[in-house]
């Protein structure tokens, strides 16, 4: 069947998954999301919904992986990655349709871009400049390129703090002998360019989200019994799951309010799994499942600004 044939299926026949009433506090922002349109997972594309299930709509549907979507802070570019050639570039274009601009424009992979909450850069992962992927930062400004990191480590998932002073991120140790690495959450300030390894917790954390007020982490943690939603403070105490479910939930991204999370979960099969949307508060209740499209929704972020969702 035709991939336009599928999405305009999938646009019919998206239920609103969740009939419990909205409280007053529900978040009116939309999520943008990845999504695979057709079962045979050959593409990854852009899509939108609101956080009640309502208005399930395509942003960007071209072949290949368009992942890791980042909303602009005034809620009208979308930032992702995507093929360019024989590699990944981080490119932006206008939230609802509009050219497309390839942002980094290199031969190596560049991958999960990050707006700062100004507007003025974009950070993101390359591996240009080293075998594994370091963090870089491009000024929208002026397309300069800075690179912040650089080791023979495995650095991925980045987040700002509100202030834009520091990035927070995870970090690939591998172990001694024949133990298990471990993936820690490391915040980077920017004007020192000091690191401090915030969790030790062993198994993979990733996906940091900085919460709006800057004084928490949202991330999961992932071991070889599944993986659960975890937060920890700014300073590397205190950290705490705030789930505990049978199934893997991935991706937590705070509401703009930050008094919701929407996130990922779903469970694997045979090294292929369903991924679906959720939210929940903050403190880990009133869970509510967004969609239940085909496929795999994964990598939810918010649009910030003004909403017409509810």
């Amino acid at each position: 069947m035709p991939r336009l044939y599928l999405v305009v299926l999938l646009i019919l026949l998206a239920p609103v998954v969740d009939a419990q009433p909205l409280p007053d506090d529900f978040p009116r922002n939309r999520l943008v999301f990845s999504h695979h349109a057709d079962g045979t997972r050959a593409d990854y594309d852009l899509w939108t919904v609101c956080p009640d299930g309502t208005q399930f709509a395509s942003l960007l549907v071209e072949p290949g992986y368009q992942i890791q979507a980042a909303v602009s802070p005034d809620g009208s570019t979308i930032a992702y990655a995507a093929p360019a050639d024989s590699s990944r570039d981080v490119f932006t274009r206008p939230f609802w349709r509009g050219e497309a601009v390839n942002l980094t424009s290199h031969p190596a992979d560049d991958t999960e871009p990050a707006w700062s909450h100004d507007g003025s850069q974009i950070a993101f992962f390359s591996d240009r400049d080293s075998e594994r992927p370091d963090l870089y930062l491009i000024s929208l400004a002026s397309g300069e390129v800075t690179r912040l990191t650089e080791n023979d480590l495995h650095d991925g998932g980045v987040s700002w703090t509100p202030d834009g002073r520091a990035l927070l991120f995870t970090r690939y140790f591998p172990g001694e002998g024949d133990a298990s690495g471990a993936g820690e959450l490391v915040r980077l300030d920017l004007e020192s360019n000091s690191e401090m390894v915030l969790t030790a917790l062993g198994g993979y954390n990733g996906s940091p989200s900085v919460s709006p007020d800057g004084q928490k982490v949202a991330f999961h943690g992932s071991t070889e019994e599944g993986a659960e939603l975890w937060e920890v403070n700014m300073d590397g105490s205190t950290a705490r799951a705030i789930t505990d479910t049978f199934i893997d939930e991935y991706s937590p991204v705070w509401s703009p309010d930050g008094r919701w999370i929407a996130f990922t979960a779903g469970t694997f099969s045979d090294n292929r799994g369903t991924f679906d949307l959720w939210i929940m508060r903050a403190d880990g209740s009133d869970r509510r499942l967004i969609t239940t499209a085909p496929n795999t929704e994964a990598w939810p972020t918010w649009q910030p600004g003004d909403s017409y969702c509810r």
